[in-house]
């Protein structure tokens, strides 16, 4: 056997006995690692040299363009001297009066282009196009109310929004025959003793911007209600229901147990009153418009009072036995301000 095939067993041997160990899988492995790691390297050395000969094409054409644009004023600067001499004329010249030439656009360019210098007031456009739009909708959807009522009494009613919308709803007629009958009643309780400033800030100018118009003639009054509020209530309607106590020149007294018991308030304080503005003319509104709405809401108050009146008569109602708290100030107790009240 020669030395070369006895070389071959021995490195055969070696082999399996490496495979057999897993050695030779392992170095496999390294020099697989290897390779890929050198390839890498040259690709990125590759990718280096590929961008530093851009680069130097880049510097040697910006180079040549600014070499050019040197030999270019140098000739104009000549030329301008020999015009200016009178060596040449204009004819002769080679300096031109350079115009950059004006492309007429077509189709998707001319829009791009109209869009690009014109974004600003496109986009407030289609701002002011969407906020019209939404209110047109909100306005559409918002069910229109037959019957208008202000709550302006701080006793807790103004948490009782919903159970006074279906109260005053069994007493209203669907006046603009859409099919349905809904009430509006708007939550403004006013306090002017309140500590919170800025919401009896909102809620006045809530209710004073009401009274520019001639549509809400219910009002939800009680003894806490302000004096300069409580003139534009109309004292007459003890004229139209002659003796019933449940009427005096504020309106309607709500100190009944049924009435109560109706809006689902068991500790409603006995100074309430169902109030009318009286019509006048309005900022928004003429008095006739007002008397018109005024006639309508009369259907509704006369309705009340008559069917709570009776209710309570049948029942024996006693009225109701939660003072109001006042808020004046005052360091006497509630009990002995309403007792002074009731004795005026």
């Amino acid at each position: 056997m020669s030395k070369k095939e006895e070389k071959d067993i021995n490195i055969s041997r070696l082999d399996k006995s490496l495979e057999g160990q897993g050695l030779l899988e392992d170095a496999d492995d390294a020099e697989y690692e290897r390779t890929l790691a050198q390839q890498r390297r040259e690709a990125e050395e590759r990718e280096r040299r590929a961008l530093e000969q851009a680069e130097a094409e880049k510097r040697e054409r910006e180079r040549q363009e600014e070499k050019e644009r040197e030999r270019r004023l140098a000739q104009e600067r000549i030329e301008l001297m020999k015009l200016k001499s009178g060596v040449i004329d204009e004819s002769e010249s080679t300096i031109k009066e350079e115009h950059d030439q004006i492309r007429e656009l077509h189709g998707f360019e001319k829009v791009s282009n109209f869009f690009y210098h014109n974004k600003v007031w496109i986009i407030f456009a289609i701002f002011i196009i969407a906020v019209t739009a939404f209110i047109a909708i909100d306005a559409a959807r918002r069910e229109k109310a037959d019957l208008t009522v202000l709550m302006i009494a701080n006793n807790g009613l103004e948490a009782r929004q919903d159970e006074l919308e279906e109260f005053f709803e069994k007493y209203t007629d669907d006046f603009d025959g859409n099919g349905y009958v809904h009430v509006d009643v708007i939550i403004i309780p006013l306090n002017s003793h309140s500590d919170d400033y800025q919401q009896q800030n909102v809620n006045s100018t809530k209710f004073m911007a009401q009274l520019q118009g001639g549509e809400s003639i219910l009002v939800i009054t009680d003894s806490n209600t302000d004096e300069d509020f409580k003139e534009i209530m109309t004292p007459d309607l003890p004229k139209e229901f002659p003796n019933n106590k449940y009427v005096d020149d504020m309106g309607m007294s709500w100190n009944m147990e049924v009435m109560a018991e109706a809006l689902n308030y068991e500790n409603m304080p006995n100074d309430v009153h169902l109030s009318m503005r009286t019509p006048v003319q309005t900022l928004g509104d003429s008095k006739e418009t007002m008397q018109e709405n005024y006639d309508k809401s009369f259907k509704v108050f006369k309705r009340i009072v008559d069917d709570m009146t009776e209710k309570a008569e049948a029942a024996g109602d006693k009225g109701l036995t939660t003072e109001p708290v006042h808020y004046d100030g005052s360091s006497s107790d509630s009990t002995d301000s309403t007792v002074n009240s009731e004795n005026k």
